[in-house]
């Protein structure tokens, strides 16, 4: 899988991915894209990373509040 990406201070980012995606993956793509909800293979690309992070942050986010709350907990705050 080559990718290529260049980061100029200032400008995007850009990255370059050629890849071949079989099994389960490529027949999930070939369904969004009979449904219209992805058009292309770097609409599907992109939605999904983005969909990855947001997953994230909330995993993040979420493991952050519950840290939070065993702090406060610890202190004695009853809130």
């Amino acid at each position: 899988m080559p990718s290529e990406a260049s980061t100029n201070s200032g400008k995007s980012q850009k990255l370059w991915v050629n890849f071949v995606i079989s099994g389960e993956p490529a027949d999930a793509f070939r369904q969004l894209k009979e449904r219209g909800i992805v058009h292309s293979t770097r609409d599907a690309f992109t939605q999904g990373i983005m969909c990855l992070q947001e997953k994230i942050v909330r995993s993040d986010l979420k493991k952050a509040q519950l840290e939070a709350t065993k702090s406060l907990k610890e202190r004695g705050y009853h809130g």
